[in-house]
């Protein structure tokens, strides 16, 4: 440390006046320099965003009116945003609204400004735009929409109806960054729109994005039938729940990267309704009796004998005799009983959706034994809710991934941090150094000032030394020697106040001799 102070008080001392001259005043500009910016940084107002997302129509006149109202603002976002002072950006918003600014998508706050003279030409463009003004709005709303455009063209009356037109209108929507409008979301639009218009009907309604693409094309749904994408969506739905599912267990497990995991799924659409009617007895296997009704008959006495000859004569009733009578006994018994009984229907309707088959691929990185893949397959399985009369499958297999790709990401990161790094420290460094110089600098500067009052000090007390010195000469000198020494200080001083001429007279002089 001690060679460096001298090896620089030697530098310094080695430089000539003017280059020192220049070192101290461009370490000055610098100081002065850091001071300014660092007062104009900490001076600075934190800007945040008043508006986002104008229009350039609005964007100008809020800009026109802010400097009406001189308050600091910046534009940013390619124009189409303005940055205030936080401190005042409620009161500006406030102050603006009150002037109807931005204006934006008008509403039906267009007729709060009744004109006396309005034809009904105006008054039905007003409504159109009052209309696509609301319905503008309205698709705003949602959250993945950033911006909505509406436009409606209404048909003129006619007497005739063969000749009237009917009403069509289109919207163009600016969704947000990675939003994606679902089927039934551009559904809800198109529906929105043809019931707020009155005529209006849903298949004369188009709905395009930003880079034109119809979002409600009739022919998909003719060529891949009405329920197709719902399907498709509905599946890959459950099969992205469940591929989560197993692949967040199996990195809690495994740690992130040592595992993948796959899954396959089959749902049934099919809609099934099943009837069923089940009789039941009440109670035990007999049931409760509900209605019971009995008959009795029983008859004992003589009668005769039958028998005869065969023919007509056997068949002619005769006078009753007492030859051949006999005993006889008769009895009827009936019983009849009606059961109660239960009796079930089910109408049993099997919902669509349900899985059909699921197949699950997990690999995971690495050598690992046949226990451990036992364990991985049976906690994926109960995971998913494996059902093997179902034919659901699950496959587990090792082997090594290929993480070369990752490897020079990882490697392109690590750079891209250690680069950021060594440019932050360069900064700090510099800024340290020229602190530590301009501080050198100013401490030389002092230093030298401080030298140089020294001397300036030193040479008024030899130069007073002198004069007093001179004054005692001067006394002691003869009145022609103090006259000769008044004309020699008198040619001394004309000389260094004029050089040429003197210069000119001495060349005169050395010429005549």
């Amino acid at each position: 440390m001690a060679d460096w102070k001298e090896q620089s008080l030697r530098l310094w001392g080695n430089m000539e006046k003017k280059q020192k001259y220049m070192i101290i005043g461009s370490a000055i500009l610098i100081f002065i320099a850091i001071l300014s910016w660092s007062y104009w940084w900490g001076s600075r107002p934190d800007l945040v965003p008043l508006y986002t997302n104008m229009d350039v129509t609005d964007a100008g006149e809020v800009r026109e009116k802010l400097k009406e109202m001189k308050i600091q603002h910046e534009i940013g976002n390619n124009g189409t945003a303005i940055m205030v002072p936080s401190k005042d950006v409620y009161r500006i918003r406030l102050d603006l609204a009150s002037q109807g600014l931005p204006r934006g998508g008008k509403g039906f706050e267009i007729f709060d400004q009744n004109k006396f003279g309005t034809t009904d030409f105006q008054n039905k463009v007003y409504l159109l735009q009052a209309l696509q003004g609301e319905l503008t709005r309205t698709i705003e709303q949602m959250s993945e929409v950033e911006k909505a455009r509406v436009h409606i063209v209404l048909p003129e009356d006619s007497l005739y109806k063969k000749n009237e037109k009917p009403a069509t209108a289109s919207i163009m929507l600016k969704l947000r960054p990675s939003a994606q409008l679902s089927r039934q979301q551009v559904k809800g639009i198109v529906n929105l729109v043809a019931h707020s218009i009155q005529g209006l009907k849903a298949e004369n309604v188009t709905v395009v994005d930003n880079k034109g693409h119809v979002l409600n094309d009739q022919s998909d749904a003719e060529i891949a039938g009405a329920g197709t994408l719902t399907q498709i969506e509905m599946t890959k739905k459950v099969q992205e729940d469940l591929q989560k599912s197993v692949q967040s267990l199996l990195e809690q497990v495994l740690g992130p990267g040592k595992a993948a995991a796959r899954v396959s799924v089959e749902l049934n659409f099919d809609q099934r309704t099943m009837d069923r009617q089940i009789f039941e007895p009440v109670v035990d296997d007999k049931g409760i009796i509900r209605s019971l009704q009995e008959f009795n008959e029983n008859y004992e006495g003589t009668s005769q004998a039958p028998g005869g000859p065969a023919g007509t004569t056997a068949n002619i009733p005769g006078y009753v005799t007492n030859s051949n009578n006999a005993q006889s006994n008769y009895e009827k018994k009936e019983v009849t009983r009606n059961y109660e009984i239960n009796e079930t229907k089910e109408k049993i309707v099997s919902t669509p959706g349900s899985i059909k088959r699921l197949t699950v691929a997990v690999l995971v990185d690495g050598e690992i034994s046949r226990t451990q893949q036992d364990s991985i397959s049976r906690t994926v399985a109960s995971a998913i809710g494996f059902n093997q009369s179902r034919g659901d499958v699950i496959s587990v297999e090792s082997m090594p991934f290929n993480t070369d790709l990752a490897d020079k990401q990882r490697k392109e990161e690590e750079a891209f941090q250690k680069q950021q790094e060594r440019s932050l420290w360069l900064k700090i460094g510099i800024a340290v150094i020229s602190v530590l110089v301009l501080l050198y600098l100013v401490r030389m500067y002092l230093a030298r000032r401080r030298q140089h009052e020294d001397e300036l000090e030193l040479e008024q007390v030899l130069t007073q030394a002198q004069a007093e010195s001179d004054t005692q000469k001067l006394q002691e000198l003869t009145p022609q020697e103090k006259e000769q020494l008044e004309q020699r200080e008198a040619v001394e001083k004309f000389a260094k106040s004029k050089p040429e001429e003197v210069a000119q007279l001495i060349k005169a002089w050395l010429a005549d001799e």
